[in-house]
């Protein structure tokens, strides 16, 4: 009796990631995470943050393996959700929980397309890339990779004061563009909209109440050329040049095309870079 309890506890500890009720436990503890590192950093949410990504960590279980002995594919959508919650935490706390008498409005997902590069096998360590690629006038798309952590470098997050959860290679240089891609995992669109009731709220006007956008010079995200959505990894901030506003809308419309799919998968999984400076970095659950 005792080996099926031992059994069992092993087993059950191996699959938490899929037991009953702990997607919810996932996604509201991805969000409220978001927010409170938000707000406990000493580094004020500037509006140049807006393209930075927020980094996840995960593995897959063995629960979440098809037949052909790697991760399912519809479980990558799960892991979407999660990580889109840790960046909506992390960007859009004022609007979503209406912090300082802002709007509030619900962040919803109208619509998500995956392509797969690479299996991932059980246990397999792998990061989340997402960041908020593009806009219009009614939806907000983020893009995310999966991307396999062992080839990563070492990273400065903006939004929290402790170190990188990263730090196996802290001296090594990025690697390039071509070899980054070959990394990647996965690559999803999701297409969201702010809504107040039935009131849609212009990701723009949505973006201001954040503190996200302004008419004012704001600073770059990236040292590269805003219209070079291929870039590689960042330079430290200090380096970061001035960027107007003109010129985040040029970048923004550059992207656009990308999300909508007009340009077609392969654009899609170009547009990862493996930046130096991310939002923050965030462990899923307890991998």
């Amino acid at each position: 009796m005792d080996y099926w309890k031992w059994w069992l506890s092993l087993m059950l500890g191996l699959s938490l990631k899929n037991l009953p009720f702990m997607w919810h436990f996932r996604f509201f503890g991805a969000l409220i995470m978001g927010y409170l590192t938000r707000r406990r950093t000493s580094h004020a949410l500037e509006q140049h943050r807006v393209f930075l990504p927020a980094v996840v960590k995960s593995r897959s279980p063995v629960t979440e393996c098809d037949f052909n002995h790697h991760k399912s594919n519809s479980t990558y959508f799960t892991d979407l959700d999660v990580s889109r919650a840790h960046l909506s935490g992390l960007l859009f706390a004022p609007i979503i929980l209406r912090i300082k008498h802002s709007m509030r409005c619900n962040l919803i997902v109208s619509a998500i397309a995956c392509t797969f590069h690479r299996e991932i096998e059980p246990y397999r360590a792998y990061e989340l890339w997402t960041r908020v690629a593009s806009w219009d006038d009614k939806w907000i798309y983020m893009v995310t990779h999966f991307v396999d952590s062992s080839k990563g470098s070492r990273r400065c997050t903006v939004m929290q004061a402790d170190v990188s959860i990263n730090s196996k290679k802290m001296g090594d240089p990025a690697p390039g563009t071509e070899e980054q891609h070959k990394n990647v995992f996965a690559s999803a669109v999701t297409r969201m909209v702010f809504k107040k009731g039935r009131l849609t709220v212009a990701p723009q006007r949505a973006l201001e109440i954040c503190g996200l956008l302004s008419a004012s010079t704001v600073k770059s995200p990236t040292a590269a050329s805003h219209t070079d959505t291929r870039t590689g990894a960042t330079e430290p901030a200090a380096s970061c040049r001035e960027w107007t506003l003109d010129e985040i809308v040029s970048y923004n419309e550059a992207n656009l095309p990308i999300v909508r799919l007009e340009k077609g998968w392969n654009a899609v999984r170009e547009l990862f870079r493996e930046d130096r400076l991310v939002l923050a970095e965030y462990r899923d659950f307890m991998w």
